[in-house]
């Protein structure tokens, strides 16, 4: 284990048998094998810890891997909505359709993210959906717009990338242009499996069976007239002319009731897109004209936009103002996408360096955030993950690797920040998040005690930063996994009045003094 300064009077054998120990990957790990496993028969130091909540500005959010589209009502935190802008690319400049082409049918697709199960008594596949929240139907559009989205920012003589935020959703709407090329008024997606015809290599249709996923037909009339009919003009030379021309879709969800459906999805996926499925004609000398079946398929991207809608009660708004930087706050507001976070301060100047002076043994450092279930319903609708990180740097603490595989990557510690412990009833009690390597580093001064960021996630390996519009004290970027998820929850904060759930920060030690 790491040694505080004090140490250094310690004779040099006693020392070096010390480091020996310290190197053992089991006593490392969590420090508990001492003691049988029970880290709580150790010696407990009750550190102070100061948390405090930050209403969060527009969030960059055309930087995402995935992308959230929907109509979510959370039971905290309301209603929140979220469409997306995207470009539309050839595969190729300067396509050519053959002789006298004629289109068939035109056919969107996203896969929904799912999970195939047992068959059913039939033996058909039976399929799951996951990162998909809420089951209520919604108004369901996708339209074409006029807005035209930049790769580099005009702004910064075209030096550095354009950044869009999560707040440009009036803009792009106010740019949609003619009647929608879809329009379902009740969707939901579907667990049933796909089927469809489609040619393979030979020309010869083929029945298609495919996981769940969002596939239907858009009018030919558009395709035939800004695809089809503009084989070799400069529309279609190549993608930047084409991306000028065709600018993008926008796909916009609105709530039917009180309830509704998000969906997380992959816009880059290989089998997203739009496909145009053709006939053309092969004439030969002497024969028959020949049919032959064709397809092309327009790909989504490479620049995508998330927008988000949402306004906080009035309650939730007035317990993040009652936050105070300097002592910290009675509830901690987590709320995912443009939402809400914790900023936590360890320990103070006084206490740190007290606690350097000792001669301590750190074995276990960490940090308990108790749900406050009284405003929290519990059950699927609680983040499963909250996620801790350097706000300096907007990278994780060192606590969540826990060294390298034999290729030389990094590997994530799974006990660094388990999952949303519950109750007998599925309810949410508390998240701990051991940062034991962290206050190691702290205590022996190989890194500061800088402030630290928690936020709930999607998943806790979407850890590249999206920046805020605009700074919020020490908060200049959130994870990405952050942005991605609609979900949030209220954490006992460390001024809480049920003394019990307070914030916890505690350290686990092993004095060798005497």
């Amino acid at each position: 284990m790491i040694l505080l300064k004090r140490f250094r009077s310690i004779p040099a054998v006693i020392l070096m048998v010390l480091a020996f120990i310290s190197c053992d990957d089991d006593f490392h790990s969590i420090g508990g094998e001492l003691v049988g496993g029970q880290i709580d028969a150790l010696p407990k130091y009750d550190a102070g810890v100061v948390a405090y909540s930050k209403k969060l500005p527009p969030v960059q959010t055309n930087n995402l891997p995935l992308h959230l589209l929907g109509v979510y009502n959370g039971p905290v935190y309301g209603s929140h909505t979220a469409n997306v802008l995207t470009q539309l690319s050839l595969p190729s400049g300067n396509p050519s359709f053959g002789n006298r082409p004629r289109l068939d049918s035109v056919v969107l697709t996203l896969p929904y993210f799912s999970t195939r199960l047992e068959a059913d008594e039939q033996g058909n596949n039976v399929y799951r959906l996951d990162s998909v929240y809420g089951n209520s139907p919604i108004k369901l559009t996708v339209s074409r717009t006029n807005y035209f989205i930049n790769d580099f920012d005009p702004d910064a003589n075209f030096e550095n990338r354009q950044r869009y935020y999560s707040d440009k959703g009036a803009v792009f709407e106010n740019s949609i242009i003619g009647d929608p090329l879809y329009e379902n008024d009740s969707f939901v997606p579907s667990t049933a499996e796909v089927s469809f015809r489609e040619p393979n290599q030979t020309g010869v249709l083929d029945t298609v069976t495919v996981a769940p996923r969002l596939r239907v037909h858009l009018p030919l009339e558009f395709f035939q007239e800004n695809i089809i009919d503009r084989e070799g003009s400069t529309e279609l030379f190549n993608n930047n002319n084409f991306r000028n021309f065709i600018r993008g879709l926008y796909f916009k969800a609105e709530p039917i009731n009180d309830d509704g459906t998000m969906m997380l999805l992959n816009f880059r996926d290989s089998n997203a897109g739009i496909i145009l499925y053709y006939t053309n004609t092969i004439e030969e000398e002497g024969e028959e004209d020949v049919l032959e079946e064709n397809s092309f398929k327009l790909n989504f991207g490479p620049n995508l936009i998330n927008t988000y809608s949402q306004e906080l009660s009035p309650q939730i708004e007035a317990g993040i103002q009652a936050s105070n930087e300097e002592t910290g706050g009675e509830r901690l507001y987590l709320k995912g996408g443009q939402g809400s976070m914790a900023v936590i301060d360890l320990f103070d100047e006084e206490e740190l360096e007290e606690l350097r002076s000792r001669d301590w043994l750190i074995n276990e450092a960490n940090l308990t955030f108790y749900v406050d279930q009284a405003t929290v319903q519990g059950g699927s609708t609680e983040s499963e993950n909250i996620y801790l990180y350097d706000l300096t740097t907007n990278q994780p603490l060192s606590d969540f690797y826990s060294g390298r595989d034999q290729s030389g990557n990094l590997i994530r510690n799974p006990i660094h920040a388990p999952v949303l412990e519950r109750d007998e009833d599925a309810n949410g009690i508390f998240y701990k998040i051991r940062i034991t390597s962290h206050i190691r580093e702290i205590l022996e001064g190989n890194t500061d005690n800088v402030k630290l960021g928690l936020v709930v996630t999607q998943n806790t390996g979407l850890i590249n930063p999206a920046a805020l519009r605009t700074p919020v004290g020490p908060v200049s970027q959130v994870p990405i996994g952050s942005v991605l998820t609609p979900r949030g929850t209220i954490l006992h904060g460390n001024l809480s009045s049920n003394e019990d759930k307070r914030l916890k920060f505690n350290i686990y030690y092993t004095d060798i003094s005497n």
